[in-house]
């Protein structure tokens, strides 16, 4: 009896032993798994989805205040890393920046010993509460300016956000000193929809220019100034007072591109110009290279009109000075053919100049110009005469005895035949007659061929005057050309 009730007794321990282990091991089994399945979260991960959790029931569209009457003081930076474009025709600057963000958002906060020390975390900017600041002038077609990026959170509550942006913004374009223009751009950034009672806007580490030293430098633009101001304004549509911040950008042209295909084929037209006027009047080459200078600046006309607003409100002082080298090569080339035309008129149909004119032009322009020589022929009258001649002629009467005949008379004075002269001597004096009435026709044609030839070289003359004359204004206006463009050259050089 007893030996029976012993060996239920160890079956039922036994029993119980092995009930109890094999349940032990199916836990740490399941334990096993468990872990293997789901590994525990870091305390930054904690962290994060115990913020996001929090700011899902608040919701990201609030202001990230305790009260409605709190006002949020964001910290506005810009970093400028490129120029990328400047579109004269279109009047856009186009900006690679960095935008810097900063505020205190008090939904943002926890205490640093309850997450084993961790003081800073990252946030998609999706996911909480951002400022709405927009660029005011604005020309851009693309729906975002700005990459996404996280936002730096501190334990504190805050919050950090440097975004990548290309901005896009209207410049108003002065190219009166193209291309050795400045031209000053502005950006303006503001909220769209909190009045400054809601949002206060100030510079990033109270800097009020742009930050300049990642700024790659442009093979087009000088940055001479990137100032900030911060502006107070009220506007039509609302009765509050909205915040912004305006960063006015300078910048200076680099001419040396346009040194080498504007500047210095003006300067060899021009030299071409000077020759124009040296060129006698009655050359075709100086029509030729009239029209052909004429047609070279209307060129660079063009090719300045590529790189210009269709509608500016002002016109490049080199441009004027092309234009001004054009009305000069017009009038000369008129002069041109004025004075050919008068030329062949007076060989063909002689004119002599009229007395006036010639007065004016021969005595007193000529002298101021220092051209006397080239008048002095034609201020001289002369007058052809022939002197009286005395002369003696012999003769044989029919009777075989000489004769002497003294006589005077002018150049008409005709050689008389005496009635008893032989016939040997009548058709001397016949001959004679003939040879004196042909130098006489002779002389009469060159007298005319002379006259004609001198009043042909007075409008030469006259022509070359004229030349001189618009030489020297040619002159004269290239060197107030210089005094009007250098100022401006060098002030922007200064600058």
């Amino acid at each position: 009896m007893d030996v029976t009730w012993t060996v239920n007794i160890l079956h039922t321990f036994l029993c119980t032993f092995l009930c109890w282990s094999f349940l032990v091991t199916i836990i740490e089994c399941r334990e096993i798994g468990h872990r293997t399945s789901s590994p525990e979260f870091s305390y930054e991960d904690r962290l994060i989805k115990h913020l996001l959790r929090r700011y899902e029931e608040r919701g990201k569209y609030g202001r990230p205040v305790s009260n409605y009457s709190d006002i949020v003081e964001l910290r506005f930076g810009l970093q400028l890393i490129q120029i990328m474009n400047l579109d004269e025709r279109k009047q856009i600057l186009t900006l690679n920046v960095w935008t810097s963000y900063q505020w205190t958002d008090v939904h943002l906060r926890w205490n640093v010993t309850e997450f084993h020390g961790v003081n800073k975390i990252n946030i998609p900017a999706t996911e909480i509460w951002t400022p709405d600041l927009r660029l005011y002038n604005f020309a851009d077609e693309r729906l975002h300016e700005r990459r996404d990026s996280l936002c730096i959170i501190d334990n504190n509550g805050s919050v950090v956000w440097i975004p990548q942006a290309i901005f896009k913004s209207s410049c108003k374009i002065d190219v009166k000193a193209f291309p050795f223009d400045k031209q000053k751009c502005h950006l303006k950034f503001g909220s769209w929809t909190y009045d400054g009672l809601k949002l206060d806007l100030f510079f990033k580490d109270d800097k009020e220019e742009m930050d300049l030293s990642e700024f790659q430098k442009s093979n087009v633009w000088h940055v001479l100034a990137a100032m900030g101001e911060k502006n107070i304004e009220k506007y039509t549509c609302c009765p509050e007072l909205f915040i912004d911040l305006t960063f006015r950008l300078t910048i200076r042209r680099k001419a040396t591109f346009y040194a080498y295909t504007l500047i210095l084929p003006c300067v060899l037209l021009t030299s071409l110009t000077l020759i124009l006027f040296w060129i006698p009047a009655e050359s075709p080459a100086k029509l030729t290279l009239g029209m052909s200078t004429f047609m070279a600046f209307f060129i660079l006309l063009i090719i300045f009109e590529n790189n210009l607003p269709p509608a500016a409100t002002s016109f490049p002082v080199i441009g004027t000075y092309y234009c001004v080298n054009m009305v000069l090569i017009t009038m000369s080339s008129f002069l041109c053919v004025f004075v050919v035309n008068m030329s062949v008129s007076g060989t063909r149909y002689p004119v002599h100049l009229p007395k006036t004119l010639k007065k004016v032009m021969f005595m007193y322009v000529a002298r101021v110009l220092c051209m006397d020589n080239l008048v002095a022929p034609f201020l001289e009258e002369v007058h052809v005469t022939c002197p009286n001649t005395s002369r003696r002629y012999m003769g044989v009467n029919g009777d075989g005895s000489k004769f002497t005949n003294d006589w005077k008379g002018s150049c008409e004075t005709l050689i008389t035949v005496p009635k008893d002269s032989s016939t040997e001597l009548s058709i001397i004096h016949t001959k004679v007659n003939e040879i004196r009435n042909f130098i006489k026709v002779y002389k009469e044609r060159l007298e005319e061929k002379d006259r004609k030839e001198k009043i042909a070289k007075e409008w030469k003359a006259l022509a070359l005057i004229f030349d001189r004359i618009f030489f020297i204004i040619y002159i004269t206006t290239i060197i107030v050309s210089l005094i009007v463009v250098l100022p401006i050259i060098f002030d922007s050089d200064i600058e």
